[in-house]
């Protein structure tokens, strides 16, 4: 066997580990604290994850309580029809599409890292992904596995500089996610990074990465083909989800203010998660910029934070903090700095992603 299919093996085995254990205590904690039998699939069946299954069972409608549902995006509800079509169940095709994806994601993590580091912080870098305190949201019926899964195999084949195959994976993240969008002008960084002269550039290859661009198109005609007006989703996310778009300090503000005026479970979970979250993923950037990160990834990890920071205030910072897959580099870099970082690293986050799990699965609000 050759050393590149070791390598594989072992991240699947890492990744395969901790989800094993995941499903594992989930089901324990069930048991325990509902003292009554518990349906495996159903404990990672919460929040946003029925939304999803309902527009892969009924479709977009502009009529009803599904219109609130606009704002989900397309393509994973679609993964989960077809794969429900051979499946037969409908949650089960849900969790089926995140496991598998995070796997991929996770092999396509490491051969990213490898291409600067060694063999050992690439490995860390998956291992971070793995246990990061939300990363139980690469198991649930969510969009984080495809999106990272697309995200970072469209990262990988630019600095391949396989433009076409960036491109498509970009298009099909921005049909997954309204973030996909930032892949554009970070794969267009990468580009001129990598073709400083005139003369080295290809018209094709910029029109490969504008290819980013179609999946976010395909949701608005979405939007439009259901109720008459492309950006239908906007007014549906202001008036239902009451969230618009505004400059980051005022959703940082709002997360400090929450602190005051939220009841005791709440000042933890929305006012100080959202704020610490919100924070560590700032300043993280921060240290990419200190640290010489490749500068592509530490545009696409800034232009995320901003997309998903400039909102009327801060719900699910935790959660989009996945998104920002060069963060899982960052941490194992730092950990290759001092090895009581990897140990305290570790610790902090087994420990906080075993709790946000028990409580996610338990029905309460984790982001």
């Amino acid at each position: 066997m050759d050393i590149e299919k070791r390598v594989i093996i072992e991240i699947i085995a890492i990744i395969l580990a901790i989800k094993f254990f995941s499903f594992l205590l989930a089901s324990l904690a069930w048991l325990v604290l509902r003292n009554q039998p518990c349906d495996v699939i159903s404990l990672w069946n919460w929040w946003d994850a029925p939304h999803y299954v309902y527009i892969a069972e009924n479709g977009y409608t502009s009529v009803g309580e599904g219109r609130y549902f606009i704002v989900f995006m397309p393509l994973y509800p679609l993964l989960i029809r077809l794969v429900a079509s051979v499946l037969g169940n409908y949650e089960v095709a849900a969790l089926v599409i995140s496991n598998l994806a995070s796997l991929f994601a996770g092999v396509y993590l490491y051969r990213l890292a490898k291409l600067d580091y060694s063999h050992s912080t690439a490995l860390k870098s998956v291992f971070y992904y793995s246990i990061f305190p939300t990363s139980y949201f690469l198991i649930a019926g969510y969009t984080e596995s495809l999106f990272l899964l697309l995200a970072i195999g469209c990262f990988y084949y630019a600095r391949k500089a396989k433009w076409l195959n960036a491109g498509v994976m970009g298009m099909l993240a921005s049909a997954t996610r309204i973030t996909g969008l930032v892949l554009l002008p970070s794969l267009l960084y990468e580009y001129f990074s990598q073709h400083s002269k005139p003369g080295s550039r290809r018209v094709r290859d910029v029109f490969f990465i504008a290819l980013v661009s179609v999946g976010f198109v395909s949701y608005l005609i979405v939007n439009h083909v259901v109720f008459g007006d492309a950006f239908a989703f906007l007014a549906v996310q202001h008036e239902h989800w009451f969230k618009h778009i505004a400059p980051p300090w005022e959703g940082l503000l709002g997360a400090i203010w929450g602190l005051f005026w939220r009841d005791t479970a709440d000042k933890a979970l929305i006012g100080g998660a959202e704020l610490v979250f919100g924070l560590v993923g700032f300043f993280c950037i921060a240290y990419a910029f200190v640290i010489k990160l490749r500068p592509s990834y530490t545009v696409y990890m800034l232009l995320t934070w901003l997309a998903v920071a400039s909102t009327s205030y801060w719900l699910s910072m935790p959660r989009y903090l996945l998104s920002l897959f060069p963060l899982f580099i960052v941490f194992a870099l730092i950990a290759d700095k001092r090895e009581e970082w990897f140990y305290v690293l570790t610790t902090a986050f087994l420990l906080f992603f075993s709790f946000f799990l028990v409580l996610f699965t338990q029905g309460y609000w984790a982001f």
